[in-house]
């Protein structure tokens, strides 16, 4: 049986096919399949909503103060008190030069440090005396040190006036600050709601310790020890005490008193997740801080505000879903992520227990919880271990004290219970 001829079409045509494939696969080669996500690249992508930096500029952490008391031990400072990493000051204490200056602290030298918004500290001076010091500054895994030696010298002044454009501008014209008006501002909007409350005619007085260094002309610090503010909308008066708060002049707190769980005491929830600055990320696998803690809660359960405060920011963001900030004055804010829904506003005035939200599991998440944030100072803090004010009244002898360091300075009522608020004595009467 013979076979037909193949035809010149059918013979041509496979050849010419694969030649073009080829040429087109030449002339558009296929795109290689994009690798997954990294958890940077999420977190590039949604910075301002990124679970650590919800703030699109956050401003510059300040220097912190201790004075080392009697009985202090740096380990537990440092850890429990400070939240600093523990591996940073063995690093320090391992210094051969200057390391030794840590392990002999002694009662009444003085310790500053300033660390970022993810907590890692950036410097540290130890005050070994009024002229003589040491300040180590930590750059990755490099630490440079330098032996300060300056005059230290501490003045309390009184400053008063009237806010005419805002107090910043009022507290530029004083002298007796030395440069430092913009940090005293800040220390008392801390405290006060002066972006909301204060008005134009609105009298102050303030108390501020002023240090300088070697009779410079401007601060080395200055710290607010007390103010009595007067104004249309705002009037409150409060001094510090000896535990670094602040209190009124009948004794009770100014910082109001902190729950330890954002829930009523009646709820338990397992914590799925501690504060953890060197987490394992669960989804990434990553080092990637955790600088809250994750409470398991079954979408739903109410979120309370664990002490009085302003509502600061209502948002969605792509990794923290829905979240809210509170912020509880004198440098505290919290956080609440994954939320399922949200019951307050921007602005809005919170009390303690108070239902702000309820659980849920928005955002990036890998179930239903709650992720809950305190920062003190911009700085993320462990919320089950740091310590939290919770003294709401100064007791009888803490009073008698607080009235006779203040005495000189503030007219006090003479009922300690009568509620009356500080007026200011004029030096003029």
């Amino acid at each position: 049986m013979s076979r037909s001829p193949l035809s010149w079409p059918s013979v041509l045509l496979p050849p010419l096919l694969i030649a073009l494939s080829v040429a087109f696969w030449w002339r558009y080669p296929p795109r290689p399949e994009p690798p997954p996500m990294s958890d940077q690249a999420l977190l590039r992508l949604a910075a301002d909503t990124d679970f650590h930096n919800l703030e699109p500029t956050p401003a510059p952490l300040p220097w912190e103060h201790y004075t080392i008391q009697q009985g202090d031990l740096l380990t537990h400072l440092w850890k429990e008190q400070w939240q600093l990493p523990t591996a940073t000051l063995y690093r320090l204490i391992e210094d051969a030069d200057q390391g030794q200056r840590l392990n002999r602290l002694r009662p009444g030298q003085h310790l500053e440090w300033r660390a970022d918004s993810d907590g890692r500290l950036l410097a540290l001076r130890l005050w070994e005396s009024d002229a003589e010091g040491y300040q180590w500054d930590l750059d990755g895994d490099a630490i440079h040190g330098q032996v300060l030696e300056k005059e230290r010298a501490s003045h309390r002044v009184r400053v008063a006036g009237i806010v005419r454009t805002s107090l910043a501008a009022a507290l530029a014209g004083q002298p007796a600050l030395a440069g430092a008006a913009g940090s005293v501002s800040a220390q008392l909007a801390e405290l006060l709601p002066l972006s909301r409350q204060a008005r134009r005619g609105d009298h102050f007085s303030l108390l501020v310790d002023v240090e300088r260094l070697d009779g410079g002309e401007r601060a080395y610090s200055a710290k607010l020890m007390g103010f009595d503010y007067q104004g249309a909308r705002l009037q409150a008066s409060a001094a510090r005490f000896d535990d670094d708060r602040f209190y009124r002049p009948d004794g009770t707190s100014l910082l109001p008193s902190f729950w330890r769980h954002p829930f009523a005491e009646s709820h338990h929830y397992r914590i799925s997740s501690p504060f953890n600055l060197h987490r394992h990320h669960p989804i990434t696998g990553r080092i990637s801080p955790h600088y809250g803690t994750d409470f398991a809660m079954p979408t739903g359960s109410p979120v309370a505000a664990p002490a009085d405060g302003v509502v600061r920011r209502v948002t969605h963001g792509l990794l923290a879903g829905n979240y809210v900030v509170l912020d509880h004055g004198n440098g505290y804010r919290t956080r609440y992520m994954h939320l399922s829904k949200v019951r307050v506003h921007p602005g809005d005035t919170v009390r303690q227990g108070q239902v702000i939200a309820l659980s849920g599991n928005t955002g990036r998440s890998t179930g239903p919880h709650l992720h809950y944030e305190l920062r003190m100072n911009g700085r993320p803090v462990n919320a089950m271990k740091v310590p939290l004010p919770t003294k709401g009244q100064l007791a009888s002898d803490e009073l008698t004290r607080f009235r006779n360091q203040y005495a000189a300075y503030f007219d006090f009522p003479a009922d300690a219970n009568d509620g009356t608020e500080v007026a200011h004595r004029d030096p003029e009467q």
